[in-house]
């Protein structure tokens, strides 16, 4: 192998004629391979050949039942919005740089960013916490309950569409936490955890970070039910009950058990991994197909911790040992670690945040007005239905 079997990003982009995030799901879909750049470890060499053969392919005719399936999964972007995107390796939160937003701004600040407003304005809210052992529970009966009284999502204006969302965001932590408290969301968090302020921080920045990241499957699962004309809670159940699936909401969880696995030993490190089996390491917090060169947002949660923080070192020997850089679920799972938070604070944090971005995408579709339905690749099954 020489160096001239490779090239850097741009190269690879001037060759296929596509911007940065489709090489990167080209990579993410094993289209291309990668290796580190010798000179620069956190750069990223592409396959010369590789780039060139898919270069060729893509100058033939192509069925659009074939772009279409590879835009399903990390493919070329399928659906327009201004609430968020992945440009050059960063997180943008409409014109602003999401880690910007994170330095300074509360979860309410970037959910009138979102939303477009002025300001947010903190209803008062009377009814009761609702029911459930969990605080998953409660938040689904409590928006199940508000889809029940709520209008359809289409024909209304933004400003009304955002009061509601801004009443929704407050009610659904109140459900999560199982109390009403004032302020705030990483306020309220840092009551009802007991908190101190660097810790409370942390749970701010997370929030503002974890706010919007264009189409994952939750806010896509949101636009989907808000195309249909739902109104806004219903939408958000949608979202919710898909945040709540292992491979999504509950990656953190997995990430924290890898974790943990590095800082017993290498043995137990080892035992994760082959317990995982052929689980891609993104499923427990490592590698993003959108950060090939690192996910910023994690940078960004991790870089006021002590460099020599053990939780910290367990995740660096995870991503050595498997080959990808850690993303936001591996140093959402460190900072669980390091400040003590309760075992379920990642999945609270990161239904918290995104419900902010949810909302936006939900208002978004409303104002777009049109129905999001993909058609299906019909395979025929062979053997007939025995009834």
């Amino acid at each position: 192998m020489t160096s001239s079997d490779w090239v850097d990003s741009s190269s690879a982009c001037k060759i296929l004629g596509v911007r940065r995030q489709t090489l990167y799901a080209y990579v993410s879909r094993k289209m291309v391979r990668t290796c580190a750049d010798a000179a620069d470890a956190r750069r990223s060499l592409y396959s010369r050949a590789d780039v060139e053969a898919l270069a060729r392919r893509s100058s033939r005719p192509r069925a659009r039942a074939y772009v279409a399936a590879g835009a399903i999964r990390w493919g070329d972007p399928v659906l327009a919005t201004s609430v968020s995107g992945v440009r050059d390796g960063e997180l943008y939160f409409g014109a602003m740089n999401a880690c910007d937003c994170a330095a300074s701004m509360s979860l309410e600040d970037i959910a009138a960013h979102h939303y477009r407003a002025a300001q947010f304005l903190a209803p008062s809210i009377e009814s009761p916490i609702p029911p459930g052992d969990t605080p998953l529970n409660r938040a689904l009966h409590y928006l199940a309950e508000e889809s029940d009284a709520s209008e359809p999502v289409m024909g209304r204006d933004r400003q009304a569409h955002a009061l509601d969302g801004m009443r929704l965001l407050t009610g659904f932590v109140d459900a999560l936490l199982g109390e009403r408290r004032n302020g705030p969301a990483h306020a309220r968090l840092k009551a009802a955890w007991g908190l101190n302020d660097r810790s409370a921080e942390a749970v701010r920045r997370a929030l503002v970070l974890l706010s919007d990241h264009e189409l994952n499957p939750s806010t896509f699962a949101v636009r989907v039910c808000a195309s249909t004309g739902a109104s806004l809670p219903a939408s958000l159940l949608a979202g919710l009950a898909t945040l709540s699936g292992p491979l999504h909401g509950g990656v953190c969880r997995r990430a924290s058990e890898a974790i943990r696995a590095a800082s017993t030993s290498e043995a137990a490190l080892e035992a994760f991994l082959a317990d995982a089996g052929e689980t891609s390491a993104y499923g427990y917090g490592f590698g993003h197909p959108l950060y090939p060169e690192g996910d910023p947002r994690a940078a960004c949660l991790l870089e006021d911790l002590d460099p020599f923080e053990p939780s910290l070192l367990a995740m660096e020997s995870v991503a050595k040992r498997v080959g990808q850089r850690p993303n936001i679920d591996a140093a959402l799972a460190v900072l669980v670690e390091v400040h003590r938070w309760p075992e379920d604070a990642a999945f609270l944090i990161f239904a918290i945040g995104r419900m902010t971005g949810w909302i936006a995408h939900a208002i978004e579709q409303a104002e777009n007005g049109s129905i999001i339905r993909p058609r299906a690749r019909y395979l025929p099954c062979a053997d007939p239905i025995v009834r």
